[in-house]
């Protein structure tokens, strides 16, 4: 028997630029089969055989896609100490202390999330602060970002890393190591935890339940970004255990930080575990100051942050990918990263006379100066970005780049006009991935009690429609699967999400405060909410 679903009773927000309404969608095997006015769509029912939606007045959208996160990591967050409550250094000390005493007989201690700038005080760990609550044991504290840990004595001397050659294990002025690891300098260390910490079934639970959350936002796709060395692998086949078991609730398209040593493209595997691509570093962040800058850092005079690669090196890794038609996500944060990135890609294509077969992924693009746009469009990137860092950033990038260059810093509407095609996301677990958030600070670009950033420029917004672009349609146009995907119209999938009320009517500053009330992929639904909480 055929399997089919009317939805009908609330506004069909379709995606289609061209018909942005509809009235009501039929979904036959997991495919919308009719799109449009209600009458058209009853005239293709077959009423016994046909189940019914009943969207009581709210929203109807296509499912949404996380287009760049790091799934594992967001799923395995309950492994370690989270510290992103944390207020001060002093409490930050005191949470790591009472794990500490009820570790037992684990050697490893891993904390994460700390961010110093949305303290009072914005005082940073260091390594004698660990080593005096570690009681003899090995103890690793990640900054939020995934760019800066700190580490006590004991884990650095364990993981290998006292006499390390890495300029990234950053050295006091007596030559020892300070505690602090940049980038991918704390990976032995971090390996180290993994091997005690984690085991396979853990991470299977911790994995279910991670993407059921997903669900519960509306979320019916990621894009998940592998960067074992930072700390954030992706553990794919716990993914392809899942869908295997019926419980995979969400498409998980897979970005790893290395190429692959067999012979395979960008899109093999399956509608729901499918390879997307090579994720390339090519900077650092603000938060650490590891984000490649034109100019000074405004409050650390001197320093411009660094590059991970020579100009040849990243010319190399290109040129090796486009050639395998691996498309290519660029991670870049700082304006001298964007111009490396540029400027790779025309040389580039001035050898090889051709385009890559799948578009470049420009991803964060936070720091871009106005002179940047025409060569980018140029080259034809797709621009993923992240609109919740604009608002959590808010303390912290000014101090980092001064007022002249805030003017150009998370562009949103500036780059949306230049014709970009633009993806949305969150780079989870570093920022919540309530996608509902990020459309918040898109459409607001305010503070929580609607006052202007500071040192932001305020014009910088989207509307609704353009935003929800950004995170349904868009990303699956970013990998090529075209039109087939991301929208409600007739031939598409059925991946949709209704959500609580008409978002569209409300002041857009409850954006952040939106329900999902259900989420379908391929027409089955993978979450519900209940009905006490409706």
């Amino acid at each position: 028997m055929t399997s089919k679903l009317f939805i009908h009773g609330g506004r069909i927000w379709t995606g289609d630029a061209a018909s942005p309404w509809a009235e009501a969608a039929l979904v036959e095997d997991g495919t919308f089969t009719a799109v449009g006015k209600r009458r058209y769509v009853e005239s293709k029912m077959e009423p016994r055989t046909t189940q019914s939606l009943d969207a009581g007045g709210s929203l109807v959208i296509p499912g949404i896609t996380d287009a760049h996160m790091h799934l594992t990591a967001y799923c395995k967050q309950g492994l370690y100490l989270d510290l992103s409550g944390a207020r001060s250094i002093g409490e930050m000390l005191d949470r790591i202390a009472a794990r500490v005493e009820e570790s037992g007989n684990r050697h490893c201690i891993r904390a994460v999330n700390y961010n110093e700038t949305m303290w009072t005080e914005p005082v940073a760990p260091t390594m004698e602060m660990l080593d005096r609550v570690a009681q003899g044991k090995a103890l690793l504290v990640s900054r939020y970002c995934g760019h800066v840990h700190v580490a006590n004595r004991i884990a650095i001397r364990e993981g290998g890393l006292w006499e390390s050659g890495d300029p990234n294990v950053v050295r006091g002025a007596n030559g020892e190591p300070s505690g602090i690891l940049n980038e991918s300098a704390a990976a032995p260390i971090l390996d180290m935890i993994t091997r005690e910490c984690e085991s396979s079934g853990r991470l299977l639970a911790l994995a279910e339940e991670g993407c059921r959350k997903l669900a519960s936002m509306g979320i019916t796709a990621v894009h998940a970004c592998d960067v074992p060395s930072y700390g954030l692998p992706e553990e794919i086949s716990v993914f392809q255990s899942l869908y295997e078991a019926g419980k995979l609730p969400l498409r998980v398209i897979a970005y790893h930080d290395r190429l692959p040593n067999l012979s395979f493209r960008s899109g093999l595997g399956n509608a729901f575990v499918s390879y997307g691509g090579f994720k390339l570093l090519v900077d650092g962040n603000l938060g650490g100051r590891t984000a490649a800058m034109r100019k000074d850092f405004s409050d650390k005079p001197g320093s411009k942050g660094q590059l991970n690669h020579t100009d040849a090196e990243l010319i190399d890794l290109l040129c090796e990918a486009q050639a395998r038609d691996i498309q290519v996500q660029i991670h870049m944060i700082g304006d001298a990263a964007i111009d490396q990135a540029i400027r790779a890609m025309q040389q580039l294509r001035a050898e090889t006379g051709r385009a890559p077969k799948f578009p470049t992924r420009f991803n964060h693009v936070i720091v871009s100066p106005p002179d940047q746009a025409s060569a980018m469009r140029k080259l034809g990137v797709v621009l993923d970005v992240q609109p919740i860092q604009a608002f959590t950033d808010r303390n912290m990038a000014p101090a980092r780049l001064g007022g002249e260059r805030m003017m150009y810093t998370y562009s949103f509407r500036r780059l949306y006009d230049a014709g970009f095609l633009m993806t949305g996301s969150s780079d989870g677990p570093m920022e919540d991935p309530n996608p509902w958030l990020g459309m918040w600070a898109s459409v607001c670009r305010t503070d929580v009690d609607g006052s202007p950033l500071q040192e932001a420029k305020p014009d910088e917004v989207l509307r609704l429609d353009e935003v929800l672009r950004l995170y349904t349609a868009n990303p699956y146009r970013a990998i090529g699967w075209g039109d087939a995907y991301g929208r409600i119209a007739e031939g598409a999938k059925a991946d949709f999400v209704v959500v609580e009320g008409n978002p569209f009517d409300n002041d857009r500053q409850r954006l952040r405060n939106v329900r999902v009330r259900n989420t379908f992929v391929e027409g089955t639904e993978t979450y519900a909410a209940s009905t006490s909480n409706r």
